[in-house]
Formats: structure tokens, C-alpha cells, sequence
């Protein structure tokens, strides 16, 4: 069923689980395309809410999308863009965190669904209401735990992006279109028979008893089994964090496990404390990020607290000059397929902080990270996509 407003409405032009967009005429048969909030979204007080306020936040933002005209009193609540917005509807509905697509011309009666994308579960409204500028807990989480650990709103002293002893070049992750991610080099090929007589050192240096990689005989457990081209350290970085974590942030958390250090479960004394929204959040260090890893109750919760970072991404464009648009892509690692979002925000002292955003696909978990913009990277963005690219 066609909306009502003051224009001629054409066709359906795509949609996605709380709205369409539609292609229309105005009085002087001037094209258009109107973005409606639509079905029970267009009933709910908290969705009308975040519509009207991520249609004015893209219309102020620099880099946004003006709209001509709007109703958002209305039973279905609109916004009417020129056509040369072209990605308007996209990026309001991103917004949102919802999955847009477009249709197939001609689909006036706007019948059909989006063919692709996550699939339409039941329809739930997401919690939140973009008022306040903030999720349940989708905030970029800048303060300390309560144990002391420093986290992203403090300063980073000149901190090192990361302790790994083998930095790879300085590269741009992404392509020149900044949608795609540069292949992860094929590692080196190593001598196995170093590494045997490694083995057969380290086994006499421990006096022969007990010693060995990956597994301890206090108590008869197995302890997890590091890469055996790990240095002592790492590998033993590689244990202390890997207990730290388990089901689906184990499967996030894994290719950063050797890397990062003073890892801390929201179930610790001292640890961060646990939003609201998720079931098991994980904080760790890394060079001078903060490291969050964070499994939600829902794929809804999952999905504002992305959401919010997309709408940090629109505002802090200014903030951090270089900042690309969130997109889809895989892991620069394991290859699968996820949502990635580069954001920015004032930290509690006033100075911008900058982060990465990275979900799976396959879970209901997030890991992003976050540093002074400044005085993390020196404003490099190159830098944290790298870090990205070596983890995800």
C-alpha cells in the first residue's frame, strides 16, 4: 500500500524491515525519493524517535544528505530527498542498523522483500532512541575499569600501535575504493627441523619434567597449544589470554591472543563491568588501544550498539579527518564475511578518540578498539585498519 503525503508515488525503490523507499513526483512533477517508516516500526514511539533523529543528524553532518521535506507527526513518518542524494535512503537506514536493498523496477505495489542480505527474522524494534546520542550500551566504551586499567579517554604517552616483534609494513588495507581488503601475505615458509630441535633445548632446559608446549601436568590439564612459532613470550600471552575467553568471543579473540596484554572478564574483581545489552564483555591492552570484546544477548542488541557506531562514524567525520564510510566486508585473517565501521567521538577530556568496529557474520559477538586519535597514531588511520587487517 502506497504511504500518504503531499507527492505522486511512483515505485518502490527498496526496503528493509522497518520502511521503504519510494521514487515520486511532487506538485511540479519534480522526482524524488521519499524514505518512509512503515508496518509496526511506524507504531512505535522509540523507531519514530530514532527516524526523525538519524533523518536530522545526516541533514546537519557535514558529508550527509539533505532532505527537502518531511513529516515525521505523520502516521508513516517521511522524509523526502532530491534525487541527486543518491544513497540517502542507504545511509538512513544504515543508520538505523538496518539491512537495505534495493528492488526490482517496477514493484509498485512494494509486495516483494530484500533478496539478499541477513535473514528477516520476526520483527522486533531495537531498543534505543538516538536522542540522547546513545544505545542501551552501544557507547564507545572510553571510561577505566574498576580496576584501574587505562582505557581510551586516557592519554596514550606515544604508546607503540602494537608490541609484535615483527611489524609488518605500512600498508593501506583497503583498496583504493576502500571497499575491499588487500590479501593477507602467504607466511614464510619455516624449517621444520629448527623448530624439533628447539623443542628438544627448551625440554632440557626445564630439567626434563612437566615442560612442554601446550600442556602442563599440574592437576593433568591441558593447556591450549600455541603456534610453536611464538617466542616464549607470546606463547605464553597466548595462554594467559586464551583462558580468558570462550565460545564465540574465543572465535573473535583468537588472532589477537598473543598480541595483547592485562586482559580483564566483566566476572573478575576489578574487571570492566557489563553493559546491560550483552552477556560476557572481555577488555584488553594493546600497544596503546583499548580492546574490547563484547557478546550481546541478541542479534538486535548487536545491531544497535552497530548501529550507534555508524551514526559516531556520519558525526565524527570532522573529528578525524580520513575517516572512511562503515561497510561489508571479510576478515583480513579468516576471511569471513562481517560488518566493519570506523568511527570517531570527543573523549571525556574534549580530544578526539578514534576506533574500529569490527562483527562476524557468524556470531552475535563484536570486538572493536579504540585510541586518541592524536596521540595514539597521530591521526594515521592506515595504522588501525593494519591492526584490523592483521586480526580480524
Amino acid at each position: 500500500m502506497q504511504p500518504e503525503g503531499p507527492y505522486r508515488f511512483t515505485e518502490v525503490m527498496g526496503e528493509c524491515q522497518v520502511g521503504r523507499a519510494w521514487a515520486a513526483l511532487d506538485a511540479q512533477d519534480r522526482p524524488l525519493t521519499v524514505v518512509v517508516l512503515d508496518g509496526p516500526a511506524a507504531d512505535d514511539s522509540a523507531w519514530r524517535e530514532a527516524f526523525t533523529n538519524a533523518a536530522n543528524l545526516l541533514h546537519q553532518t557535514a558529508g550527509g544528505h539533505r532532505y527537502v521535506d518531511a513529516d515525521f507527526t505523520a502516521a508513516q513518518p517521511w522524509v523526502s530527498y532530491p534525487v541527486e542524494e543518491a544513497n540517502a535512503a542507504t545511509r538512513l537506514f544504515q543508520t538505523l542498523g538496518m539491512d537495505y536493498q534495493s528492488v526490482p523496477v517496477g514493484s509498485a505495489d512494494g509486495g516483494t522483500q530484500p533478496s539478499s542480505g541477513a535473514p528477516q527474522p520476526s520483527w522486533t524494534p531495537q531498543p534505543w532512541s538516538m536522542t540522547t546520542g546513545q544505545p542501551v550500551s552501544g557507547a564507545p566504551m572510553s571510561g577505566a575499569p574498576t580496576s584501574g586499567t587505562p582505557m581510551s579517554g586516557a592519554p596514550m604517552s606515544g604508546a607503540p600501535m602494537s608490541p609484535a616483534a615483527d611489524p609488518a609494513p605500512s600498508y593501506d588495507a583497503f583498496s583504493e575504493t576502500g571497499r575491499r581488503i588487500a590479501p593477507v601475505p602467504a607466511p614464510p615458509k619455516r624449517r621444520t627441523w629448527l623448530w624439533a630441535l628447539l623443542a628438544v633445548v627448551l625440554f632440557v632446559a626445564g630439567g626434563g619434567i612437566g615442560f612442554g608446549w601446550g600442556r602442563s601436568t599440574a592437576g593433568g590439564e591441558a593447556k591450549p597449544a600455541p603456534s610453536p612459532s611464538l617466542s616464549p613470550y607470546e606463547a605464553s600471552q597466548f595462554s594467559v589470554n586464551k583462558a580468558k575467553f570462550d565460545g564465540s568471543l574465543a572465535v573473535l579473540a583468537e588472532p589477537w591472543l598473543a598480541r595483547m596484554g592485562g586482559c580483564a572478564s566483566d566476572t573478575e574483581v576489578g574487571g570492566p563491568k557489563l553493559p546491560e545489552d550483552e552477556k560476557q564483555h572481555v577488555f584488553c591492552r594493546y600497544g596503546g588501544l583499548s580492546v574490547h570484546f563484547a557478546l550481546y544477548e541478541s542479534g538486535t542488541r548487536e545491531d544497535a550498539a552497530r548501529a550507534y557506531r555508524q551514526q559516531l562514524a556520519i558525526s565524527g567525520s570532522a573529528l578525524a579527518p580520513g575517516l572512511r564510510e562503515s561497510t561489508r566486508t571479510k576478515g583480513g585473517v579468516t576471511g569471513v564475511e562481517g560488518s566493519y565501521v570506523e568511527y570517531a567521538f570527543k573523549a571525556g577530556d574534549g580530544r578526539p578518540t578514534c576506533g574500529i568496529w569490527w562483527d562476524r557474520d557468524d556470531s552475535v559477538g563484536a570486538v572493536y578498539f579504540e585510541t586518541l586519535c592524536e596521540a595514539g597514531v597521530a591521526g594515521n588511520w592506515d595504522a588501525l585498519r593494519d591492526v584490523w587487517h592483521r586480526h580480524s
